[in-house]
């Protein structure tokens, strides 16, 4: 699988949430990743860590839609 720049092949689904508290929302573009993420963990890589939150920010940079954060979370089988 060929990666555009800026893109990670550990990105499995993005999505959007919305976050309410009061009056105020807040957009949070969500990263789906098979990477691990505990640092203590077999398999953990910080650089690859690093791939994803990059590529997650390129995508918050392309995005149309006002993002006010970025949350990655590990795939649920």
């Amino acid at each position: 699988m060929t990666v555009a720049a800026g893109e990670s092949d550990h990105i499995l689904r993005t999505w959007h949430e919305w976050e309410i508290n009061g009056r105020e929302r807040s957009v949070i573009l969500v990263i789906e990743t098979d990477a691990e993420m505990c640092a203590g963990e077999p398999g953990y890589d910080a650089m690859l860590l690093e791939q994803i939150r990059s590529a997650a920010v390129s995508r918050l940079n392309a995005s149309a839609t006002a993002i006010d954060r970025i949350r990655i979370v590990p795939v649920r089988y």
